[in-house]
């Protein structure tokens, strides 16, 4: 007998802090080219912009089981240089899974003046709305990677200025 994972946690919290203005750290999550350096992604829609209510698609250019695959991303709100957040369908597609009846995870990147740079918080929401099958999948790939995508957003505000 088969049976699925239970989900311990709905959502994912990581912070960091970042060398880097708050300003600097803004332009590289809110411009489009910079956000795809950093977060190992590619335009589908070239001059697409993260403006609230846009839907922008992108490529995983990230080495690994997303590698090559798209993904779209919802813009929610853009709070200069304070909040920037998205929807979106977390974790690995599975070749012909239909994910349109499933709700979104929320991806929210709030920004902090800090002392010497900025402290920089991600909180993903919505892990236990999931489809089942898919809630501790998701949630593990995710925490792992908003790990990573941290260490890639200090170094690329750090290296950038």
């Amino acid at each position: 007998m088969s049976t699925t994972p239970q989900l311990q946690q709905s959502q994912v919290q990581r912070d960091v802090f970042v060398h880097s203005p708050r300003s600097r750290v803004w332009k590289a999550l809110t411009d489009i080219r910079q956000f795809c350096q950093w977060f190992c992604a590619a335009q589908i829609d070239p001059g697409s912009q993260f403006q609230p209510g846009v839907t922008v698609r992108l490529i995983s250019t990230h080495e690994g089981p997303c590698q090559g695959a798209g993904f779209a991303m919802e813009v929610v709100d853009v709070v200069p240089e304070s909040l920037f957040s998205w929807r979106w369908h977390p974790g690995a597609p599975v070749a012909g899974e239909d994910l349109s009846a499933e709700p979104p995870t929320l991806v929210e990147f709030r920004l902090e003046e800090a002392d010497g740079g900025t402290r920089v918080t991600v909180t993903e929401s919505g892990f236990d709305r999931l489809f089942a099958h898919r809630q501790a999948s998701a949630f593990q790939d995710n925490d792992g990677g908003w790990k990573i995508q941290l260490v890639n957003l200090e170094q690329y505000t750090r290296d950038a200025n």
